[in-house]
């Protein structure tokens, strides 16, 4: 039986599948893109069938949240196929945040914040998000199974909500719009080195609204009221997190600011495709 999470995660597979097709050019790895999603595909499949075959708990955690893990690839991918409306929007953020504020937070917060000690903070604050994630899944899974299902696809639908924004509204971030001189970030002691590895495998695209603040935000809504211990514990994390988006300059600040009030539109449109999208029979 195909679930409601996974007539969505095909659905988005679907749509991005012919943007890319849309967006296609022999010099860049739009191919490799297209091998990948079918290999993504075929795994997903897969999984769905054994499932139903084989009495693993393995299978089965993987069988439920393979969205999750899969929609974690699609981040990055989107700046290969973002550009078919808009070019890279940033000199309207990096304008409007100027009026807004009279400087620029992202270039000034780890001016002022050098110590190692904060930026170290500020790195696991960053790193934090992808504990995170899996922590709820598997909070969502082993502790609740009556819920698991929706808190999997709303979580899913956030996330693919979040990117398919960015598959037409694409800006790149500070990391990638500033020059050199104002990239430079303050030294750590581990975890600098740790999110610099990250963010080699990062692209420039999807910093407006920051996925990163709303997602955090989601789990968070998500667990309030069914696991309220896990929610004071990763509450200043999630803190954290958000200054951290600004002051490794992954998002201006006003990427984190569109994070927060796309927080609650896309609760409710992932509530929302929950209740639309039927379980389908095969």
């Amino acid at each position: 039986m195909l679930k409601k999470i996974d007539i969505l995660f095909f659905g988005y597979v679907v749509i991005t599948t012919i943007l890319l097709l849309f967006s296609w050019n022999e010099s860049d790895k739009s191919l490799e893109l297209l091998l990948i999603r079918g290999l993504i595909v075929l795994i997903s499949i897969s999984l769905i069938y054994f499932d139903s075959k084989i009495k693993s708990t393995i299978v089965n955690l993987l069988r439920n949240c393979y969205p999750i893990l899969f929609s974690l690839l699609f981040y990055t991918e989107t700046v290969f196929y973002n550009k078919l409306f808009f070019n890279n929007l940033d000199n309207y953020l990096v304008h409007f945040e100027f009026q807004l504020f009279g400087f620029q937070p992202s270039v000034k917060f780890s001016e002022y914040f050098s110590n190692p000690i904060f930026s170290e903070v500020m790195y696991i604050g960053y790193f934090s998000l992808y504990i995170l994630i899996i922590s709820f899944v598997f909070i969502s899974f082993f502790k609740l199974k009556k819920y698991r299902e929706e808190l999997f696809f709303k979580l899913t639908a956030s996330m693919l909500l979040f990117y398919l924004f960015f598959c037409f509204f694409p800006a790149a971030g500070p990391q990638f719009y500033f020059p050199p001189s104002e990239r430079e970030l303050p030294s750590a002691f581990v975890f600098d080195k740790i999110m610099h590895f990250i963010q080699k495998a990062e692209q420039p695209t999807g910093a407006f609204p920051s996925s990163h603040v709303g997602l955090s935000l989601i789990i968070l809504a998500l667990t309030r009221k069914k696991v309220p211990t896990f929610f004071k514990i990763v509450l200043p994390f999630v803190i954290i997190l958000i200054l951290s988006t600004v002051y490794i300059k992954a998002h201006y600040a006003i990427d984190v600011i569109g994070g927060i009030l796309f927080t609650p539109i896309t609760l409710y449109l992932s509530g929302l495709l929950y209740i639309k999208i039927p379980d389908y029979k095969l």
